[in-house]
Order: structure tokens, then C-alpha cells, then sequence
């Protein structure tokens, strides 16, 4: 796998069911190569300072990638896209926790199966500063210094409250 930035005219010419994050007004384009059998594929987004986040899933099948408000997997065997999704805010952190890939975005935390299909999504009452692996816990921390807690396996979520020893 390889990424390298390319022109808008380059951009171009990579056929269309091949654009797989394509933003209207974008500033930033890039080539994603995965290789002879599965070809390029065309990234373009808004902000030149903000980074691709890329994951592979834990058995190396299934590639992950998210964008400004654009999130899109990619069958690593076919080269089927398994998943093109547009957020409903920016995305901040994404990573892969067990088999599960979890998407945190300026509004929700998002949960995805290895196939692609949406495990779960919660809200969040203010804008998170992003989120920490603890076992099977996603725990959320907000700008605003409120934590929640999101167990991978049960989708329990829960907003984690500090203990304040009295004397």
C-alpha cells in the first residue's frame, strides 16, 4: 500500500467508481496504490492540514479509511468497497479495538463490524478530545472534562463519574 499526493488534473483522470472519498471543494488529492492486482484509488478532501487516518482491521482483510466528514472500507481480497459512508461531523480518531473499528467524529462514536455493517452509534453531548483503548472500553474524553465509558462487546455506555473522598 502506498499514498502519494497527486494533482487535481491527475485526480481527474482516475475513473470515477475508483474516487472513493471525493469532496466537492477539495484542496488536497492523493493516489492510493494497493498494488498491481487491486489497482488506484482517488482520495480528495478539503484541508491541507489535516492527515488521512488509515486502519487495517486485525486480520489485515479489510482496509479503513476517513476523511473530513467521509469514511470508506476496502475489501483488501477484491477490492469490493465495503463501506463509503459520508459523517455528519468531522472525523477525529478512528482505530481498530479487537475486530471492531470504532470512529469517533466531532458529534458521535460510531462502532463497525469486521464486514462493514454499523454495530452501534451514540451521541455525545459536547465535542470530544478523543478516545483511550482499555480492555474491551472505549473510554470518551470530552473537551469540556467529561468521560464516558463504551464496552465494545455489550454497547453499554456510560459517563464515568470521579469519586470524591470526603474526610
Amino acid at each position: 500500500m502506498k499514498i502519494e499526493t497527486i494533482t487535481k488534473s491527475e485526480f481527474d483522470k482516475i475513473p470515477g467508481i475508483r474516487q472513493i472519498i471525493c469532496h466537492e471543494y477539495a484542496q488536497t488529492f492523493a493516489c492510493l496504490d494497493l498494488g498491481e492486482v487491486l489497482g488506484c484509488y482517488g482520495l480528495s478532501w478539503r484541508s491541507q492540514l489535516v492527515e488521512l487516518s488509515i486502519e487495517h482491521s486485525t486480520d489485515k482483510t479489510m482496509l479503513w479509511i476517513g476523511i473530513d466528514r467521509q469514511l470508506v472500507a476496502i475489501c483488501l481480497q477484491s477490492g469490493r468497497i465495503c463501506l463509503a459512508m459520508p459523517l455528519t461531523a468531522n472525523l477525529i480518531q478512528m482505530a481498530i479495538i479487537q475486530k471492531i473499528t470504532a470512529v469517533l467524529t466531532e458529534n458521535e462514536i460510531l462502532l463497525f463490524n469486521t464486514n462493514g455493517s454499523l454495530r452501534f452509534n451514540h451521541g455525545l453531548p459536547d465535542c470530544p478530545e478523543q478516545f483511550s483503548i482499555t480492555g474491551n472500553n472505549l473510554v470518551i474524553e470530552l473537551l469540556e472534562g467529561d468521560s464516558f465509558s463504551l464496552n465494545v462487546e455489550t454497547g453499554q455506555f456510560r459517563k464515568l463519574v470521579e469519586e470524591v473522598l470526603s474526610s
